[in-house]
């Protein structure tokens, strides 16, 4: 006898705004809770210029047909990465595991790529104004805010801001975002 398969509809968190970014067929309602779902930044709004990052969410409760998911990270698309690193040019990464205002743990990878080859010591400077602008913004800010300020680019500018007063930046990314249990 075949087990009848209900579909549930994933509603995203109230950071993008509560739409529906897709559906998942399920016999038991237990069996959704936990289950991440990548949605592209181009899925949820259609005019939004990074159509490249792709928003992980994770379903928490389910209430009738309908599947609530939280904000557990984003990514960007690995073409986006190759693009930006041209030839002759340096890149900058870094890993820091922050806390933000509201107390959530987060692990933010930003990306950044200098014009020309550069000394290994401009790029160590240029890294440590990189993780202080960004330790400063976390702590600050809460988890919903940080994630409108990485998709708004208010992130990405601060740190280019900062960088450029000691060498001259290209690109500025955060590769990655991930919430920490």
């Amino acid at each position: 006898m075949a087990i009848k398969k209900i579909w549930y509809e994933i509603i995203a968190p109230k950071i993008v705004g509560e739409i529906t970014v897709g559906e998942t067929p399920a016999a038991d309602p237990k069996q959704l809770i936990g289950r991440i779902v990548n949605v592209s930044v181009a899925d949820i709004d259609r005019k939004h210029p990074k159509f490249y990052l792709k928003l992980a969410f994770q379903i928490e409760n389910v209430e009738g047909t309908k599947a609530f998911t939280k904000f557990v990270g984003h990514d960007i698309l690995s073409e986006r990465i190759y693009r930006m690193v041209q030839r002759r040019s340096s890149r900058i990464d870094s890993i820091e595991d922050l806390v933000t205002k509201d107390g959530v743990k987060l692990r933010i990878k930003p990306l950044m790529i200098l014009p020309s080859k550069v000394a290994t010591s401009v790029k160590h400077d240029v890294r440590r104004i990189m993780t202080e602008t960004v330790r400063k913004i976390v702590s600050e800010n809460t988890l919903e805010d940080i994630v409108k300020m990485i998709l708004s680019d208010e992130i990405q500018r601060t740190i280019r801001e900062e960088c450029k007063k000691l060498y001259p930046v290209g690109m500025v990314e955060i590769r990655k975002s991930e919430v920490l249990v």
